[in-house]
């Protein structure tokens, strides 16, 4: 029996951890609990931060960005059916075939978007009431439109036929109230509800500290423990004892995967961003050329005594609006997605976490157990 053995028979005292108190056997098995709970802890909170990430991240790509991209669709497929039944006012081709297959496809869109918006939406009550509203003002709008068909059906020359265009296209127009600007407000909401996502809860900064201390604390204690064996035992290092610490270094690299599912997910917030630019883009462009065929449709019929209108026409145009290709808003798409799901994908590193904690909670009584038999 070794030397140090014989002298802690004999009642000395020892100090593990920094805590002074008991037989070298106490101290022992005191030790390797305080191990096994401090690995306990470090596997629990980083299971909780890393999976509330990826629920974070799996609320944003299933929910919320998807949101974003049925108002962005609506807004734009609503521009489009706008212009596309100006045009066909305007070319006369409403005469046969209406306000034409383009305006009704866009109409479709637009109403299909409103309702995926409505299942996808998690951004609140609210959401779903300006749905609701937006819905029977597009109802209202497709009226007009309807309505402006057949005065032009009757009568080509109508004046009434341009009244109800101009009323349609102004329902869609207004700053206050009108479709599009509804659209503008949830499309805010939205923002700002996935903007809340990633800097709340669990996706808040502080949260991070609670697995990045207690891993800290459990390194620590593990490299006391070896320090302490060393020289209580005369042993360089304790085998099982280096392999745990080994194992908790692997946990907190699985760790590492939360650092890179939140850069994903600002990432994604980045990219939406940018996408809603050129989406906005590409939809201020056609509504150039769409108000700017109403205005000629009204001034025509009317040139001396629409001006309040004609002059609100043009407040709404603005200046020549260059859109972005398709292919960049493709690119923009696909990029936001690309980003979205590799936020999510982070199951193999929450499986690594959970093996290499269990492998350390193993590992640590192989390297208590033998030292505490000596005492016996």
């Amino acid at each position: 029996m070794p030397y140090e053995c014989g002298a802690a028979r004999e009642g000395g005292t020892v100090t593990g951890f920094g805590i002074r108190g008991g037989t070298t056997r106490a101290v022992l098995w005191r030790s390797m609990v305080v191990l096994e709970l401090a690995v306990v802890a470090v596997l629990g909170m980083s299971a909780w931060v890393l999976q509330g990430t990826r629920a974070t991240a799996e609320r944003a790509g299933n929910h919320s960005v998807p949101s974003i991209m049925h108002i962005l669709a609506a807004h734009a497929a609503l521009v489009e059916a706008d212009e596309a039944a100006v045009g066909s006012f305007r070319t006369g081709a409403v005469g046969l075939t209406g306000p034409g297959e383009r305006y009704q496809n866009q109409i479709a869109v637009a109403a299909q978007s409103l309702t995926r918006l409505a299942v996808d939406s998690i951004a609140g009550a609210v959401v779903g009431q300006n749905i609701q509203l937006v819905q029977g003002q597009l109802a209202a709008y497709t009226g007009l439109i309807e309505q402006a068909d057949a005065h032009y059906r009757q009568d080509p020359a109508s004046v009434l036929a341009r009244a109800d265009l101009w009323y349609a296209s102004h329902l869609l127009h207004m700053p206050d109230g009108g479709i599009l600007a509804q659209l503008d407000d949830l499309l805010s909401i939205e923002r700002r509800a996935l903007a809340g996502q990633l800097t709340t809860g669990r996706m808040a900064p502080g949260w991070m500290a609670t697995w990045i201390v207690p891993a800290v604390v459990l390194l620590a204690l593990l490299v006391t423990t070896q320090v302490f064996l060393s020289r209580r035992f005369r042993r360089t290092f304790n085998p099982p004892l280096l392999a745990a610490t080994i194992a908790v270094l692997a946990a907190t690299a699985a760790m590492s995967a939360d650092f890179a599912a939140r850069g994903e997910l600002a990432a994604t917030q980045k990219a939406g961003d940018a996408l809603v630019g050129v989406w906005q883009a590409r939809t201020a462009a056609a509504d150039h050329r769409g108000q700017t065929m109403l205005r000629e449709l009204v001034a025509g019929a009317c040139p001396d005594g629409c001006r309040e209108t004609l002059d609100r026409i043009a407040a709404g145009i603005g200046g020549t609006r260059e859109a972005p290709g398709e292919e960049v808003l493709t690119a923009r798409i696909k990029e936001v997605d690309g980003h979205a799901t590799a936020a999510a994908d982070t199951t193999g590193q929450l499986i690594l976490l959970v093996l290499a904690a269990l492998a350390a909670m193993a590992l640590i009584p192989f390297g208590f157990v033998p030292r505490i038999n000596e005492y016996r």
